[in-house]
């Protein structure tokens, strides 16, 4: 049985390293590593996005009702992430996983999807509005058919899931560090958060319309 849900020649790729990596003694693994990390992934910019309340609003409305009006949101932004040089990885309960060519095209995507859901939200009643919150993150990642590994990922779904507010996209140090100068305009200061004992400075990616509010705790992670 595979340990990925899709096949293809990414995947068989990075199947095929780690059988032979398997084989190899533990000692000399770093070394292997090394050597194959190029071809094995490439730097792309992640955006993690999670729906506000989704808890409340499935016990309220039900999930067969969430998840379809999810899903027909899902199918509107698809082409807004086109557009913005994106693609959609997958989609994961009430999440989204998304990716980009570098980090600037991921703020441009994240801002444009912030538009498009409100401009859906105009549109409609209470129980089939949506808001999400924004993780993103920069970094070397494997990629395999329809799902994508690495520290970034994990950083840019914390930040995603677990910190940023609805309406608000926050950016691992990675991420920031690698936008152009015009976009680091957009960018302010979030707080530090501590992540497997690391302190992380966080930056946050204004959006229109998000009212911030003070912080200054660390937050562990």
């Amino acid at each position: 049985m595979s340990l990925f849900r899709s096949q293809g020649p990414k995947t068989r790729r990075l199947e095929a390293y780690l059988r032979r990596r398997a084989r190899v003694l533990e000692a000399r693994r770093p070394v292997l590593d090394c050597k194959s990390w190029p071809g094995l992934t490439r730097k792309r910019a992640i955006v993690f996005t999670d729906t506000a309340d989704f808890t409340e609003r499935t016990l309220r409305d039900g999930i067969l009702h969430f998840l379809m009006g999810f899903g027909r949101v899902v199918r509107v932004l698809r082409p807004v992430v086109r557009r913005r040089r994106g693609r959609l990885e997958k989609v994961e309960g009430d999440s989204m996983l998304l990716s980009f060519p570098d980090a600037r095209a991921a703020c441009a995507g994240v801002l444009a999807l912030d538009k498009a859901l409100r401009a859906w939200n105009a549109r409609r009643p209470e129980d089939e509005r949506y808001r999400f919150s924004y993780g993103i993150g920069f970094g070397d990642l494997i990629e395999v058919e329809g799902d994508l590994f690495g520290l970034e990922v994990n950083l840019a779904s914390k930040l995603g899931e677990d910190l940023a507010e609805p309406g608000e996209a926050l950016l691992s140090p990675a991420a920031a560090a690698a936008l152009d100068r015009f976009t680091k305009r957009r960018v302010v200061p979030y707080r530090t958060i501590v992540f497997k004992k690391m302190a992380i400075e966080v930056r946050r990616l204004r959006l229109p319309g998000h009212r911030v509010h003070q912080r200054v705790r660390t937050t562990t992670s």
